[in-house]
C-alpha cells in the first residue's frame, strides 16, 4: 500500500483525514444541560478542545454527528465550512447595512433642506 501525508502524519491504509475541526457554532448555551446546545459537546470537551488528542476530537465529533444523525460536514469552494462562511457574510451584510442606513439618512437630511 502506498503512504499518504494526512495532518503531518503518514497513514498506509488512505483513509480519509480524521474530521478534527471544531464542531462549534457560535451558539454557546448549556443552559442547565451537560451537553450544549450548539455543539453538542460537554463542558469539558468546549474548554480543553485545543488540547485534545486529534483522536479524542475526531471521536467527539464522530459522536456529535451519529446523535444528531448528520453526515461529516462538506467544505465549500474556498475550503472553509459552510457555518464559517455563513457567519462570515452576516458579518459583512450587518455592516453594508449600517452603511446603508447611513448614506439613507444623509440622503433624507439632503432631500429635506432642499
Amino acid at each position: 500500500m502506498s503512504s499518504i501525508k494526512l495532518g503531518g502524519r503518514n497513514s498506509k491504509d488512505g483513509a480519509a483525514a480524521k474530521d478534527t475541526g471544531n464542531p462549534c457554532i457560535g451558539l454557546c448555551r448549556f443552559g442547565g444541560q451537560e451537553a450544549c446546545l450548539g455543539c453538542h459537546r460537554t463542558k469539558a470537551e468546549v474548554k480543553g478542545w485545543k488540547k485534545l488528542s486529534d483522536a479524542a476530537k475526531a471521536a467527539i465529533n464522530q459522536r456529535i454527528r451519529q446523535e444528531a444523525g448528520q453526515a461529516p460536514p462538506v467544505k465549500g469552494a474556498d475550503g472553509k465550512a459552510p457555518r464559517k462562511r455563513l457567519r462570515k457574510l452576516d458579518r459583512k451584510i450587518g455592516k453594508l447595512e449600517a452603511k446603508l442606513a447611513a448614506l439613507r439618512a444623509e440622503r433624507d437630511a439632503i432631500a429635506g433642506a432642499g
